[in-house]
């Protein structure tokens, strides 16, 4: 529940920063079609308060009966198990607006969806992580290269000699690290593929 509201505030945060609709549009506005555009686009019907914000400076009102009658049938639109998975599996969130009727065969294709955009965004994350290890990897085995050079050179005192000494054990160390996890994230990586291979075979009919 806390997680929803945030949604929504969010969602009324971005209404409020901006116009819903132009001053044109207002002033020729069908409000069966405006609705009927909002549902299908999974707006709630509350954001026709966003739209009475709108057009109120150009004397306009929104004809409410108009705007839910068509609100409606742009849910039918909406609210289907396709809508629902291809919505989901890029990360939409649902925040409840669909009808009793429709709402049980569009939560089937949603939470297929959410099942593939969880395993996708585990993938990325993965992927992501990898790439900053090996760039770590990288760098580290650069400064090791260097910190080796001058190992023995005569311009060293012997504390700085095992200071770097010990710098070089500390970097070895540190390379084996993320060499090992380097390692392990491949096989996770793979592991992930694998399972978003299967979901996407799974759900193939949406």
């Amino acid at each position: 529940m806390k997680r929803l509201a945030a949604v929504l505030l969010a969602t009324l945060v971005v209404l409020s920063g901006c116009a819903t609709l132009s001053e044109e549009e207002c002033l020729t506005a069908d409000w069966y079609s405006i609705g009927f555009e909002d549902g299908s686009n999974g707006y709630p019907s509350s954001r026709i308060g966003a739209h009475r914000e709108a057009c109120a400076k150009h004397g306009v009102t929104p004809d409410l009966r108009q705007y839910q009658d068509g609100h409606e049938e742009g849910l039918i639109n909406f609210c289907t198990p396709r809508n629902g998975f291809n919505r989901a599996r890029n990360g939409y969130q649902y925040s409840g607006i669909c009808p009793p009727s429709l709402e049980a065969d569009f939560l089937d294709g949603y939470q297929a969806g959410r099942e593939i955009y969880a395993v996708t965004s585990e993938i990325s994350s993965l992927r992501s992580e990898q790439r900053s290890n090996e760039n770590e990897m990288t760098t580290s085995e650069r400064r090791l290269n260097e910190m080796e050079a001058v190992l023995f050179s005569d311009a060293l005192t012997p504390e700085e000699r095992q200071a770097t000494y010990n710098e070089i054990t500390r970097l070895r160390e540190r390379q084996g690290e993320l060499k090992s996890r380097n390692e392990q994230l491949i096989r996770d990586i793979a592991d992930a593929e694998a399972r978003l291979r299967m979901l996407e075979d799974r759900f193939s009919y949406y």
